[in-house]
């Protein structure tokens, strides 16, 4: 069953999603019959907030038939170990997604366990405690792409079940939050297959404390809003009607 809305799409802004003018989002999304989109552009220093509102502007001047809201996927601050983001001041957005794609304390950008300068042990003892700030911040409404980052950071057949401990630690307070996580379609295709199935089990834990859970392509090309054959594939995996609705997870009077 094809998607009905899309809540973490990213523009030409950014500097890496070729082709995502507000146009080509928008007019991709009516092709789509799309209900719902967020926009949510990168946010990994404050001067990157000033793109936020120019994506406003250019939205309020087409006219589209699906509802669009305009958000910012902020980074987690990559030089400390606490989970604060980048900036704290998130007027002008109605959806505030965390970002978390830095190892903390070293604040480079991991493709691999070999990118990662720290010690496994090290970086899950900081990526654990940042983790645990994010989702101790009530003003962020959604996890991005939960489990990428130690994904990319260290070896999951040694430490999936490490990782997947303290995602139950941080359910709990993302229960308690009223933090969202976010299926993420483009999360699937940077895991094998084997852990692609495996996702579910993440997922798994956060619906058993009461997360809810929320979609998003994490499109960066046309073609790749609204994919969904990794999200799919876990929601068929876990209890049926447990996605999330944009309403759900966007504050009241958005």
């Amino acid at each position: 069953m094809p998607m009905t809305y899309d809540m973490h799409i990213h523009t030409e802004y950014c500097g890496h999603a070729f082709g995502m003018t507000i146009e080509a989002i928008l007019k991709r999304a009516d092709e789509l019959g799309l209900h719902t989109i967020a926009i949510t552009d990168h946010v990994f220093r404050p001067a990157d907030l000033a793109v936020i509102s120019r994506i406003r502007r250019e939205a309020e001047q087409y006219k589209t038939k699906c509802r669009v809201i305009i958000g910012a996927e902020i980074d987690v601050n990559g030089d400390c170990c606490d989970g604060r983001l980048v900036t704290d001041d998130f007027s002008g957005m109605d959806y505030v997604i965390a970002g978390f794609h830095y190892v903390p304390t070293v604040g480079n950008y991991p493709h691999c366990p070999e990118d990662c300068d720290l010690r496994p042990d090290d970086f899950l003892e900081v990526w654990r405690s940042s983790l645990l700030g994010i989702v101790s911040n009530p003003t962020v409404d959604t996890l991005a792409h939960p489990g990428r980052l130690p994904a990319a950071a260290v070896d999951l057949d040694v430490h999936f079940d490490d990782i997947l401990a303290v995602y139950a630690e941080a359910a709990a307070l993302s229960a308690e939050n009223n933090i969202a996580w976010e299926i993420n379609e483009l999360t699937g295709c940077r895991l094998c297959d084997y852990y692609q199935k495996q996702w579910r089990r993440l997922y798994q834990i956060g619906l058993d404390a009461g997360v809810k859970l929320i979609y998003g392509s994490d499109a960066h090309n046309p073609s790749s809003i609204a994919m969904s054959d990794f999200t799919h594939m876990t929601l068929e995996s876990l209890p049926e009607g447990c996605l999330s609705q944009p309403d759900d997870v966007l504050k009241p009077g958005v």
